[in-house]
């Protein structure tokens, strides 16, 4: 599912309008009736009462055909249109026709006094959508701040208003506690800045021509993409009866150290759990122990250091290496480190403590195969790259780094985003705060390196193990509570994420398809 600009979502409503012979006016029905399908089933209780701020622009005229086609669903209505300049031809359209029906409008001018909505009200933000490219400021940002400090459910319509679309926001933002984006999902609202301001955010699909239509799309045209899980569900392998442990694959953990066996626990257990047939842990000697009594199903290859890993032998057999949970940072675990990548030539996976001892020794970013899959955090990644001045940066750097290195980058956030070497950028739809406890990421690391085992492109892997790991997440969050997660409920609900998928049967699992696609 493709994630557009606003000025790639402008273009390609014009090319609908064209190609497919309708009205401009026409088209705004059309994704407000989505809208209103969307809230309907949200908010089944015609008794609840709705009121919609709607400005002068193509986001205001939204606003305004969702409120008649509320108000035919018999639902208590209220509209008040901010006067910020003049009314655009399809909102002035779409004010008229309210006329006639029984809704109480009203007229906001600058410098009024300031609304007050009741309590218990859900409040519509269409005010600006995706067109605003200036801060709010003088009476309408008072009133943004009046807004926010009501006790009222807040819904905004494509994006929440005073949020840029394609850029870091600077002004004040009324802030959402859901979004329902119209069409095709906006960048906006898959950076980490923006989550207080967006709130949830679902989907309102409707007919748009084909994003490939449009031919100019500016820079790295159509290569910002959304996992859904359709597209997830192809990328699944399917097993045959005659498969074996040795068609699974054969991997090897490099994880653990003195005081952090957990995450190499953690870690082996999510390998096999993602479908490995086989799995060799290479721990330090202090390790061996814990290993085989809390986790008989793997295989042991002890260091010569008591503590530490120094030296990871022969790796031929191996058809992928899952390095770094938990293995410090100790100098001779970074020789170890060092020969291993040397001497490594099959895509492997590089997290947690791996890559803070790739950032202090950098060249070895340069030696990792071809296709390799590093999992840094926000931290990680600056401590790799640098830091960026805000999200858009950092996905500009992921990007390049992708595509410079011949690596998968896989950065953990809200919305883990995966940079392919193409250039291409995914965004996961999946998980949820419970996930962020100790050992969650470590979890990650053996759904990926399970997935490599088995045989999964490197770019499928990393699409589907992010994708899988998340919904593990929301099933055991569902089903224990977010505050009770640990990331050992992740490893043991990754079975029913698999069927989950397969099946299409959870609810997480299903985001509706978007445009013709």
């Amino acid at each position: 599912m493709r994630i557009l600009s606003a000025e790639q979502g402008r273009a390609l409503d014009e090319m609908t309008v064209i190609s497919q012979k309708i009205r401009s006016q026409d088209l705004m029905e059309r994704a407000s009736q989505a809208f209103v399908e969307v809230f309907n089933r949200r908010f089944p209780n015609r008794d609840r009462p709705v009121l919609i701020f709607a400005g002068t622009g193509n986001n205001g005229g939204d606003g305004l055909v969702i409120a008649r086609l509320l108000h035919n669903l018999s639902y208590n209505v209220r509209v008040i249109q901010l006067m910020i300049g003049q009314r655009s031809p399809d909102n002035s359209v779409n004010w008229d026709r309210l006329w006639n029906l029984s809704i109480k409008r009203d007229e906001l001018w600058e410098g009024q006094e300031l609304p007050v909505p009741h309590d218990n009200v859900i409040l519509i933000d269409a005010i600006f959508g995706t067109g605003l490219n200036r801060p709010v400021t003088g009476y309408w940002a008072e009133l943004f701040d009046h807004l926010n400090q009501q006790q009222v459910y807040r819904v905004a319509v494509d994006v929440p208003s005073g949020m840029y679309t394609d850029k870091a926001s600077d002004g004040i933002i009324l802030r959402a506690d859901l979004t329902i984006s119209l069409g095709y999902p906006n960048l906006a609202l898959f950076a980490p800045s923006n989550a207080a301001n967006c709130g949830e955010f679902l989907y309102a699909p409707f007919s748009l021509s084909s994003p490939e239509l449009v031919k100019d799309f500016g820079q790295y045209a159509q290569q910002n993409f959304l996992n859904t899980a359709a597209e997830m569900k192809k990328l699944l392998k399917l097993r045959h009866s005659n498969d074996h442990k040795g068609t699974f694959g054969h991997a090897l953990l490099v994880a653990g150290a003195f005081g952090k066996m957990g995450a190499a626990v953690i870690a082996g257990r999510a390998v096999l759990r993602a479908g490995a047939g086989l799995l060799t842990c290479h721990i330090p000697r202090n390790g061996y122990d814990i290993m085989q009594i809390s986790f008989p199903e793997a295989m042991c290859e002890v260091d010569a250091h008591r503590y530490h890993t120094t030296e990871v032998g022969n790796t031929d057999s191996y058809r992928t290496i899952g390095i770094g949970p938990g293995i410090g940072q100790d100098p001779l675990t970074a020789r170890a480190m060092r020969d291993l990548i040397h001497h490594y030539d099959r895509p492997m996976v590089v997290d947690a403590d791996a890559l803070n001892l790739i950032s202090k020794e950098p060249g070895l970013l340069e030696l990792l195969p071809d296709n390799s899959i590093i999992t840094p955090h926000p931290k990680e990644f600056a401590r790799l790259f640098g830091e960026a001045k805000d999200d858009w940066a950092r996905w500009q750097v992921q990007r390049e780094v992708a595509k410079s290195k011949g690596l998968i980058v896989l950065l953990k956030t809200g919305y883990t985003s995966i940079a392919l070497p193409d250039g291409s950028l995914f965004f996961n739809p999946t998980g949820n705060p419970g996930m962020g406890t100790a050992g969650t990421g470590d979890a990650l690391t053996g759904v990926l390196t399970g997935l490599l085992a088995q045989g999964y492109a490197p770019a499928d892997a990393a699409r589907l193990g992010v994708y899988l790991h998340g919904l593990a997440g929301d099933i055991a969050a569902e089903r224990l509570g977010q505050e009770f997660l640990l990331a050992e409920d992740v490893v043991n609900h990754l079975g029913r994420a698999f069927k989950a998928l397969r099946q299409q049967t959870h609810k997480l699992a299903n985001p509706e398809p978007l445009g013709e696609e």
